[in-house]
Parts: C-alpha cells; structure tokens; sequence
C-alpha cells in the first residue's frame, strides 16, 4: 500500500502473531496495489482480467466500494476515469483483515497503525493514546484522543501532496489541511474521511449526520 505499518501487541507471548499479521497485510498488498504490475488489480486495469474472472476478494472490494460511493454522494469513488484505485477503501479494509489475525490468535489487545490510520483493541483496561498530528509541523501534536476498543483514520495531502481528488471536480482537494474520524469500525472512518476530506468545508457536516462517528477538523 506503500506506506507504513506497525503493530502493538501488549504482553505478546510468541512472536509469530505479529509477523502473520504482517502477512496478511502483505497479502493483501500485493493483490491490490496499483503500483505492482503483476498484482490483481493492475491486471484488471489493464483488462486482462474482467468482473467475472476476479478472486472472490476483489469482486468483494469492489462492491464494497460501489456502495461507500453511493453512502457519500460520490465523494468516495474507486474510479478515476478507466481505472481503478480502491486505496481508499482497501486500507482500513488490510487493518481491519490484520486485526482479525491477532484476534484469531487468542489476542483482544492490540493496536494496528497503517498510514495514518488506526485500529484500537482492548479487552481490559488498556487506554490507548492517540496523537492529532499538525499538518503544518509533523513534529507537534495538536490533539490527544484516548481510546480503548475504537478507530482513527485521517485524511490529508501533506504526507502525500495532493492526492486525494474530489471525484465530482476530478480536481485535487484542497479546502481542508486534513481531517480525522474517529468511530467503532476501521474501515467506515477511512472510507468517510476520505469522503469528508474531498468535499472540502462542507465535509465536517457530512460526518455530523454519521451515527456513531465524529469529525476534527483542521482547516
């Protein structure tokens, strides 16, 4: 997904559990990574594969994607033209995946990081803390946030430049430094910060009508 990653495993007993975490965050890498000529997608883009010779995963990524379009008005779309970069959705989705490995291990404690996005787990009381970057300065902090079993993700152009496009301009979003939900599922906060960032000052109202979840914004 080119980016980074890391996990906590508090009180970890074997080592394992991490690195088959990481496996599956590989796994998943290399079949939807649009930066991998020979990975799934790139194949489906090229059309040397079509919707009905697609692995059971990415025809399930896909029709994840269709419906977090139709969710968010089209702000979150998977396609760019002819092709298709379903990042935005595959993401929290790998984190999510990664998240079930260590639970299927025995572990409810746990903290998966990928990209500015986070997945915290807690079967105690474990409180983890969670840092707000500053767009303009990575080396400050602008805001705390504690939590025990919840997830983060952030949308923004300054790790990446201007990357995020709003789909209805085809034009790169820009009114907003970046923004931050925080909410019960992974994978539902990444797809509505990604959407809520492409539509600008009115993405913090959008994110407002979402039960559940909420919005920092910095502008």
């Amino acid at each position: 997904m080119g980016t980074t990653a890391t996990i906590d495993v508090p009180n970890l007993k074997n080592g394992a559990v991490i690195e088959t975490a990481f496996a599956r965050l590989r796994e998943i890498d290399k079949r939807f990574s649009p930066y991998k000529k020979n990975s799934e997608l790139s194949k489906y883009n090229r059309g040397e594969l079509n919707e009905q010779t697609l692995s059971p995963e990415m025809k399930y990524v896909l029709h994840a994607c269709r419906r977090a379009e139709e969710r968010t008005y089209g702000y979150f779309s998977a396609w760019y033209g002819e092709e298709c970069d379903p990042i935005g959705y595959v993401k929290g989705w790998a984190i999510s995946e990664a998240g079930k490995v260590i639970e299927e291990k025995g572990y409810k404690t746990y903290c998966i990081y990928v990209g500015g996005d986070i997945l915290a787990r807690s079967a105690g009381d474990k409180v983890w803390r969670i840092g707000i970057q500053d767009p303009k300065d990575k080396s400050k902090i602008l805001n705390k946030l504690s939590i025990s079993n919840g997830a983060v993700a952030t949308s923004g152009n300054y790790e990446r430049s201007k990357h995020i496009i709003n789909p209805h301009t085809q034009k790169p979003a820009d009114e907003l430094l970046s923004i931050t939900v925080v909410g019960a599922d992974i994978v539902t906060a990444d797809v509505l910060a990604t959407a809520a960032f492409a539509m600008g000052k009115k993405g913090a109202a959008f994110i407002k009508k979402q039960l559940g979840y909420k919005a920092i914004v910095i502008k």
